[in-house]
């Protein structure tokens, strides 16, 4: 009987060391300044000319960073490149928004996951913000807003209509993710300082994603795709 009940108790054990507590996951949005799926005319433009500017944000479900639990917390990255983000890795700097919802002990864990996690894809971060923070994210939809400094709207993608004759998938999200949506921005904007420019594009393209992600702090640092 002591065998068996040790048996049961290691194959527990086994059990949740296989949905380990610190795995952290969630729901993710990303929007860029140019397309990601698109025809090979705005993919050569732009390769020149945009894709310098890109809106992130994370609602974290469950999971820790650190030894501090993070489930309902959320954040935002806004990030600027002297070049496209997408392609190679040109300087970028970026300011991160903590939601004052989050406890203060939960916001610093959140932002030292930012800064360990995904401190090549944010770069140099001018500074960190702490406002409230809302994300929502649904099949076919997903919004992103802090007050009036940040909004970005996305719809999935339909395909072929969203597109223009030819086109095809050029980038992939920055952060890997379990499931993912292709989405037409419908809005994206930022009005706050910290960078020499500032933005409001509301003309539709497939010029993001969102989706969901899950991974364990062990993995390390996303590197720049």
């Amino acid at each position: 009987m002591v065998t068996v009940r040790l048996a049961l108790a290691l194959l527990a054990a086994a059990a949740l060391a296989g949905q380990s507590p610190e795995t952290l996951s969630g729901e993710y949005l990303e929007g860029r300044s140019n397309h990601v799926y698109g025809c090979y005319c705005e993919w050569s433009g732009e390769s020149q000319t945009g894709g310098q500017e890109a809106v992130l944000a994370w609602s974290i479900r469950s999971g820790a960073w650190g030894g501090v639990p993070l489930a309902g917390v959320r954040m935002a990255a806004v990030i600027v490149a002297e070049t496209t983000l997408s392609q190679g890795s040109p300087p970028r700097k970026s300011i991160l928004i903590l939601d004052s919802a989050a406890l203060p002990a939960r916001r610093k864990a959140a932002e030292a996951l930012l800064r360990e996690r995904f401190g090549a894809l944010i770069g140099r971060v001018l500074e960190v913000r702490t406002l409230p923070v809302e994300i929502a994210v649904a099949d076919d939809a997903a919004t992103l807003k802090v007050g009036s400094l940040l909004h970005l709207a996305l719809r999935r993608a339909r395909l072929p209509e969203d597109a223009l004759q030819g086109a095809r998938l050029w980038y992939d999200p920055f952060v890997p993710l379990t499931e993912s949506a292709l989405a037409v921005t419908m809005e994206n904007s930022y009005g706050g300082r910290g960078f020499d420019t500032t933005w409001t594009r509301s003309e539709p393209g497939v010029t993001g994603y969102f989706g969901r992600f899950e991974f364990r702090p062990e993995e390390g640092r996303v590197p720049i795709s």
